[in-house]
């Protein structure tokens, strides 16, 4: 793929990908500032479609040349077209940088504006089928509202997904009371539970109204069932802590291993081979170690 670098005017190249792209305040205010401090580090990526220079990387870059003032941008010239254009915007940004909201929409719109089999996105994104499916669904879920309130980040990015196990009418109102009361990602999920397994409607008003109140009884009781046996001295609690909590990951991974899962590469088999022998090995060797560390003495 030939690439050429050329200076573009801020104000003249397309952005129409911006949709995909979130450009939090506080992200911008710092790129303003190291736009004029230090310059253009790193030029932005556009491509042609023919008609017009379409921006594909470097939307705050961008906005904050306009702000600054900036006569022009350095800019890559990648020949691509169609989806190819949004796939690189992902590709650009794979290690960070892309929200699960900016990836849900970015694979719905080539699944059904660009008319791609998810199996197509998965090969053209450089992920697994089940990776891009999972998305498409939780966006496909999600109302328009809650899909902007996230982008914005009234919402912590983190409960999209618990989000998406709601009806879509009702996603409105725990969005509200999670906005509300500032509640954090995992006490978000928590709630989402709480409503999930709450059946009548007086339940679900209260967890509305009160949630910090709600998920204060449910810590409490968690806290209660971790609590330590009386009967064991300070000296000891850290070490039985250590093993239920092994106790209760075994007891995970076998619950685990009850579902089935697509079949996988020889090389993946072989990876998941090792790690399981290596763990064997360490939780044998700590048990055991843990065992003579604490058996009675004579």
């Amino acid at each position: 793929m030939k690439i050429n670098i050329l200076k573009v005017k801020p104000s003249e190249v397309d952005l129409r990908f911006k949709k995909f792209r979130t450009l939090p305040e506080a992200a911008m205010k710092a790129m303003v500032k190291s736009l004029e401090k230090q310059g253009q580090l790193t030029p932005v990526v556009v491509s042609s479609d023919g008609d017009y220079l379409v921006l594909i990387d470097g939307f705050k870059r961008q906005r904050a040349a306009e702000v600054l003032g900036l006569s022009h941008l350095t800019a890559t010239l990648m020949c691509c077209q169609g989806a190819l254009m949004k796939a690189h915007m992902y590709l650009l940004n794979k290690g960070s940088g892309f929200t699960i909201i900016e990836e849900g929409m970015l694979i719905r719109e080539l699944v059904e504006t660009e008319g791609l089999q998810q199996v197509e996105v998965a090969v053209m994104l450089e992920r697994h089928k089940s990776w891009v499916s999972r998305r498409l669904d939780m966006i496909r879920r999600l109302s328009t509202q809650m899909v902007e309130d996230l982008k914005l980040g009234l919402i912590p990015p983190g409960s999209a997904q618990a989000l998406a196990r709601l009806s879509q009418c009702n996603q409105a109102d725990v969005s509200c009371a999670i906005q509300t009361h500032k509640l954090q990602a995992k006490e978000s999920k928590l709630l989402i539970d709480l409503w999930c397994k709450t059946k009548d409607e007086e339940g679900k008003d209260f967890l509305l109204k009160f949630p910090r109140k709600a998920l204060e009884v449910v810590m409490n009781k968690e806290n209660k069932a971790e609590s330590v046996d009386p009967r064991i001295p300070a000296k000891a609690a850290g070490w039985l802590k250590a093993v239920r909590c092994l106790e209760k990951v075994a007891a995970f991974l076998r619950l685990r291993s009850k579902n089935q899962i697509e079949a996988l590469e020889d090389e993946v088999h072989q990876i998941l081979d090792q790690a399981f022998l290596s763990a064997e090995a360490e939780c044998v060797e700590a048990l055991k170690a843990a065992r003579e560390k604490v058996k009675p003495t004579c």
